[in-house]
C-alpha cells in the first residue's frame, strides 16, 4: 500500500477509480463486511421535481464509458445488479441498461 494513498488515488483517471472500486467492493463482501452506505442528501427547496420521462432519459445512456465499464465489470465478477445500482448511485433498471448496452458493444 502506498504511503501517500491520497495522491495515488489523485493520479488514478476515472476508468481506474472505477476499476478500484468494484474490486474493492468484491473484496469487501468476500469479506463479509457491508460498504459504508452513502450520506443522503437532502432535497434542495428549489429544485423542480423531474418528470419520470426525463429521468428515464437520463439513464444508462448518462453513464460515463468508465461507469459503465465498471458495472460490467462488477457483474461480470459476480456483483448482484441490485449492489451494484447501491454502490454506483443508480437504479437497477441503469444496471440493466449498462448492461444490455455493454452486451451490444461487446458482439
Amino acid at each position: 500500500m502506498p504511503e501517500d494513498l491520497a495522491g495515488a488515488l489523485k493520479r488514478l483517471d476515472d476508468v481506474e477509480i472505477d476499476a478500484l472500486l468494484v474490486a474493492v467492493t468484491t473484496e469487501a463482501k468476500r469479506r463479509g463486511r457491508r460498504p459504508p452506505s452513502p450520506p443522503k442528501e437532502k432535497p434542495v427547496a428549489d429544485a423542480k421535481p423531474q418528470r419520470r420521462q426525463e429521468a428515464a432519459e437520463d439513464g444508462a445512456t448518462s453513464l460515463t464509458t468508465g461507469k459503465l465499464n465498471a458495472v460490467c465489470a462488477a457483474f461480470k465478477a459476480g456483483v448482484k445488479p441490485s449492489a451494484i445500482a447501491k454502490q454506483f448511485g443508480i437504479t437497477q433498471s441503469d444496471v440493466r441498461k449498462a448492461l444490455a448496452q455493454g452486451t451490444r458493444r461487446e458482439a
